[in-house]
């Protein structure tokens, strides 16, 4: 005949064993997403550090369309971002208070199956005559 001190100790090893599977679970998840996650926002970073230094240099506003595009692209391709279409997602707004970059644009993230996480970002920054 078994006590009940030997009863309770299987049943805890069992509530246990189920409580560290879960939480591996969460943390794998956990990790997935983060890392799927974290590179999109040090890109924004990167891309929002470059159009804050373009915003200081002068004259800069006064350039066609085209030659901002292109010093913006340089200088992504310098930072290793290469695939970003900067035709779609950058906006050159000029207007009677001067000249804004805008930059907007989403991500999409395929997680599982049909599930997917879309990150909207969004940067304005003035340009100097």
């Amino acid at each position: 005949m078994m006590n009940r001190k030997t009863l309770q100790g299987k049943h805890r090893q069992r509530g246990s064993m189920s409580g560290i599977v879960v939480i591996l679970i969460l943390v794998a998840s956990s990790v997935s997403v983060g890392s799927r996650v974290i590179p999109l926002y040090l890109d924004h970073s990167t891309m929002g550090t470059i159009m804050e230094k373009m915003s200081l240099e002068n004259g800069l506003a006064l350039q066609n369309e085209a030659s901002i595009r292109d010093t913006m692209k340089k200088r992504l391709k310098m930072n290793n971002i290469r695939d970003f279409d900067l035709k779609e997602n950058l906006k050159i707004d000029r207007s009677k208070a001067g000249t804004e970059l805008i930059l907007d644009y989403e991500v999409r993230i395929d997680l599982v199956s049909n599930l997917s996480l879309i990150a909207a970002f969004n940067k304005k920054v003035p340009l100097r005559d």
